[in-house]
């Protein structure tokens, strides 16, 4: 069995849409059952000495904590994982989507189009053209009709889906994940494993 990972959270220390507490976050996860997760503030990434802080705060040293960021593009928000937060903070926002997606693969990480059926937030038929590394499918944002478009649309792009909670409540931390062949020590690990499509969709967990 592999780990399970939520991979898009965002907390209130640095998304002002998010209501989560960032100290009760890591004890949300494991009570949901996660092995990690990622953080994924808006335009921002949380450095490793912050992450650092916070598993001390938790008392939960082996717990998998990383940060990505979701960047606002001029098609649709952009997950983006294995970069640095120096990286992150040069894409202004609306930067052009092929650029973020380009640059960050040229940086080693991944990039992963954020709810790209939710009403108000999709993508266009222009999403047909961006090298992502995988399409989100299903999260709390994620209307069952939006999903099921999602899966659609990955299938059609010959991406995985990753399915994750996009929490901005604590409650919904966890609800959504994947599952990771591991082992998983880093975020190098996780972005290989994305690569390698060496993980499942899980779904909702609760």
């Amino acid at each position: 069995m592999g780990l399970l990972f939520d991979m898009h959270v965002h907390t209130r220390r640095h998304s002002p849409c998010s209501e989560i507490d960032e100290t009760q976050l890591i004890r949300q996860a494991i009570k949901a059952g996660l092995d990690g997760l990622v953080i994924t503030e808006h335009s921002y990434q949380w450095p490793q000495e912050e992450l650092a802080e916070l598993l001390q705060a938790a008392g939960e040293p082996t717990f998998l904590l990383f940060s990505g960021a979701e960047i606002f593009s001029d098609q649709g928000d952009i997950l983006v994982y294995g970069i640095s937060p120096e990286a992150v903070s040069q894409f202004p926002p609306g930067d052009e989507a092929l650029h973020i997606i380009r640059r960050v693969q040229k940086l080693g990480g991944v990039a992963v189009a954020a709810h790209p059926t939710r009403a108000g937030l999709s993508y266009d038929v222009r999403i047909r053209n961006l090298p992502f590394d995988a399409i989100e499918t299903e999260s709390c944002n994620l209307k069952p009709h939006e999903q099921r478009l999602a899966w659609r649309l990955a299938e059609s792009l010959e991406l995985p889906g990753i399915t994750s909670s996009d929490a901005h409540t604590l409650e919904n931390a966890g609800a959504y994940a994947v599952e990771v062949d591991g082992p998983i020590h880093s975020m190098a690990h996780l972005c290989n494993a994305i690569r390698l499509r060496a993980f499942r969709a899980r779904g909702k967990l609760k």
